[in-house]
Formats: structure tokens, C-alpha cells, sequence
């Protein structure tokens, strides 16, 4: 059989198929025989005597305009095109371009929060706290007496336990209670603007004279009102005091760990908050309502947002215990060899398993010298103690070995050296970037 004839019988064939297939709208179908046909002409074998460069590129020819007839047919574009005409617009734009606007307005988006944020701390930094006894904030009687509306109970009722053996209890009745609507700013959450409400952990006694004094120094209630009539789509404004409690507005029912028990988990020293510093000010303490959301939309943002670092500098801390820098140092001299040094590796990984993601480390191994495990790049820095650099390091640490003379003399100065480095470092590119001295 003529190879050429061949070719189209087997594509006339192929054709006939799909279109029977794509007439009784079986698409899919369609779609495999048509694939089928093709990979079987794939497979046709013609002795090399036979082939013709004129007749390959002839072949070659009929199969791509058959293929793009075919596939037009069956997947119809063109008529997609023509249909969507009237209800699109086709515009072109510079991925540049939308990228320094998307980044401008992030950046006006920090900087409005921020300042928002600036003046909270103002406003509580002009409030000085009341000077009453610790009597008088809990006698209901007393003008002293301190209500706040509570989070977990939705008003402002108290119940105050006498300090004697007695263990008698005075139970408050409500002035004020919340009345919750759904709020569209907070993906239609009930929300409650009539005061901020106050978490107090289940730890704590609500009724501490010391912590009722600090509660109501925290109330600035018009600020955050102010600033939400400013900015319609502000999220949650929320204060934490190292006391414990924490102070948010708009008030909202408490999420409990445990509805049907009332279990509440929740400290606010124990949750990661944004430090923002903006013109060497420490602004305030932020966090996203959403846990986490925040952290991990910032860190995968592109990489071109870098230049908001002139403005602002930021880092994740723990409110229970503050990132941590750390360099521990491995002694492989030859009197670490056998038990000693598996002791002292065992001692550097539980020393490991301590860190987290907001912390940095390395471990520098010495006897006549001193070196890093992982130079980062030459620069002998820190690592971010995530998963994989902790492994990568005791991968390290086993291939270590232990031989010579244990030189602290030259360890130590390189090890302080590091350490202060990372600290002038930090200071010169803000003096550089801003001008001003960073507190």
C-alpha cells in the first residue's frame, strides 16, 4: 500500500471517528480515539529504502493540519473566543508595572495599621493607672469598684470570692451586656461595638486587685472606635498585657477549646505577635486574628516587597519566651573521643528540639581550630532553626571526629565575635536604609 495513501486513510479515518464521538457529545471520548489514531500512525513502520525527505515533510504536513483541524472541531475554541468577546475585555499589562503597585499598596496598607497601632500606644501611654485600694476595686459599694465586660460571659456581672476560710462569694449582677450582630468586615462574625471585651486566662483570678487596676488603665475604647470609622475593613484591635489579660475590639463571643465544658487554653503570652518598628518608634504589638495567617502570607510574598524593609522592620517573637540566638559550641578535641563526645551530642540535639521557627542557631565545632558545621555562604552566621536545618546539622555532628588539644583561647573570641556581629549588622543597615539610630 502507498505509504502516502497510508497516511490519509488512516487521518480520514481518525477524523470520521471523532467527529461521530463529538457529535453525540461524548467529548472525552472523542478525545481518546483521537489519540489513539494518532499514536497507532506513530507506530506505522516503512522500510528506510522507501522514505522520501519530500514525502516526510508531506506527511508531516498533513498530520499538523489535520491535527489542528480535528482538535478546533472537537474542542470548538474559536466559538469560545467569539462568545466570551462581548462579555471580556483582553488588556495588557506589565508584570512589573502591577507588581510595584501590588507592593505599594501593601506598604500603604502596613502603614495605615501601623499608625493606627502608633496612636493606641499614645493614647495608653498618657493613661496613668488609678490609685484606689485593693479593697475599693472589689467592694461593688465603693466608687472604686472596676467593671469590665468579659469576654467569656458576654457582660460585665462578676462574682468576688471573699480571702477567708469562709470561701463566701458575692455574686455582681450585669449593668451592661453585649448584643452581637453579624458583622460583614468579619466574614458576617457577630460582632459587638458597644465596648472592647477582655480575656482573662483561666489561670488567673479575675478579680486581682492589681489586674482590675490594669484592665481599666487599657480602656481606650474611643481610639479604637476612632480608628475603625477611619477604616472600615480594620480587623481586630487587640492588646495584650504581660499580666495576662487581653483587651479586643470589636467585641466577639469567646472561642472555647471546649464549648460544652467551657475550656478555655487560651493565654495571649503564649502566642506569637509581630513586633512593628517604623522611623526607630516601636509602634505596637500586632497580631492577626487569623493564627499564623499573617506570618505565612508575608514570608511568601514576593521577593520583590524586599524594599519594605526601608520602612519597616520586623520580627516574629514569642510573648513567653523571646527568640533566641544561639551558638553552641562542641568540644572534639581527642579527650571527647568515644562516650564523652556521644554525650555531648545527645546534650547539642535535646538543646535542639528546644528551638523553634523563630530562632536562630549554629554549632561550632573546635580543638587546634574553630570552625561552623554550616558557614551560611562563607558568612558564619546563624541558621533559622527550622526542621531542616536542625537535621542537616547532626548529619554534620556525626561525621565530626575528635582529635588535637582543646584551644578555648581561639574559640571563644570567634564565638562573641559572631554574636555581636549579627547585632552591628542589624544596626548599620538600619542606620543606612533610614538614617536614624535603631532603640
Amino acid at each position: 500500500m502507498n505509504k502516502k495513501r497510508l497516511c490519509r486513510e488512516l487521518l480520514n479515518t481518525s477524523e470520521g471517528l471523532v467527529q461521530g464521538r463529538a457529535a453525540s457529545g461524548d467529548y472525552r471520548l472523542a478525545a481518546a480515539v483521537l489519540f489513539s489514531a494518532y499514536i497507532s500512525l506513530m507506530n506505522i513502520r516503512i522500510a528506510y529504502e522507501y522514505l522520501e525527505t519530500c514525502d516526510i515533510e508531506e506527511c508531516s504536513k498533513l498530520l499538523s493540519e489535520n491535527l489542528q483541524d480535528t482538535f478546533k472541531r472537537v474542542t470548538k475554541d474559536d466559538q469560545i473566543a467569539q462568545f466570551y468577546e462581548q462579555f471580556v475585555e483582553v488588556e495588557q499589562f506589565d508584570p512589573r508595572i502591577e507588581l510595584k503597585r501590588s507592593k505599594a499598596a501593601v506598604e500603604k496598607y502596613l502603614q495605615k495599621r501601623a499608625e493606627f497601632a502608633y496612636k493606641a500606644k499614645v493614647s495608653l501611654e498618657v493613661h496613668e493607672v488609678r490609685n484606689s485600694s485593693d479593697q475599693g476595686v472589689n467592694d461593688p459599694q465603693s466608687k472604686d469598684f472596676i467593671r469590665f465586660m468579659s469576654a467569656k460571659q458576654g457582660n460585665d456581672g462578676t462574682t468576688i470570692y471573699e480571702h477567708n476560710h469562709s470561701l463566701r462569694k458575692t455574686k455582681v449582677r450585669e449593668t451592661r451586656n453585649f448584643t452581637l450582630n453579624a458583622n460583614a468586615n468579619f466574614y458576617s462574625l457577630p460582632t459587638s461595638s458597644l465596648a472592647s471585651a477582655v480575656h482573662i486566662p483561666t489561670s488567673l483570678y479575675d478579680r486581682n486587685a492589681d489586674l482590675l487596676r490594669k484592665i481599666e488603665w487599657s480602656d481606650i475604647d474611643d481610639v479604637y472606635r476612632t480608628h475603625r470609622d477611619e477604616t472600615r475593613d480594620l480587623a481586630f484591635q487587640l492588646f495584650c498585657s504581660e499580666s495576662g489579660y487581653m483587651r479586643f475590639f470589636p467585641a466577639a463571643s469567646w472561642f472555647w477549646d471546649n464549648h460544652v465544658e467551657h475550656l478555655d487554653l487560651f493565654d495571649c503570652r503564649n502566642t506569637e505577635w509581630l513586633v512593628v518598628k517604623i522611623c526607630n518608634i516601636i509602634i505596637c504589638k500586632l497580631k492577626s486574628p487569623l493564627k499564623s495567617v499573617l506570618k505565612a502570607w508575608l514570608s511568601g510574598f514576593s521577593t520583590a516587597l524586599a524594599s519594605l524593609a526601608q520602612v519597616i522592620c520586623q520580627k516574629y517573637i514569642n510573648a513567653a519566651t523571646n527568640s533566641k540566638n544561639v551558638l553552641i559550641m562542641l568540644d572534639v578535641s581527642g579527650s571527647m573521643l568515644g562516650q564523652r563526645y556521644e554525650v555531648a551530642k545527645q546534650t547539642t540535639e535535646a538543646i535542639l528540639e528546644t528551638l523553634s521557627h523563630n530562632d536562630y542557631f549554629n554549632i561550632m565545632t573546635f580543638s587546634k581550630t574553630a570552625h561552623f558545621l554550616d558557614d551560611c555562604e562563607g558568612r558564619n552566621g546563624l541558621l533559622q532553626a527550622t526542621m531542616r536545618n536542625k537535621k542537616a546539622l547532626r548529619n554534620k555532628m556525626n561525621n565530626a571526629s575528635s582529635e588535637g588539644k582543646a584551644e578555648y583561647e581561639k574559640a571563644l573570641p570567634q564565638a562573641f565575635t559572631t554574636l555581636l556581629n549579627l547585632f552591628t549588622s542589624v544596626y548599620a543597615n538600619y542606620y543606612q536604609k533610614t538614617g536614624k539610630f535603631y532603640n
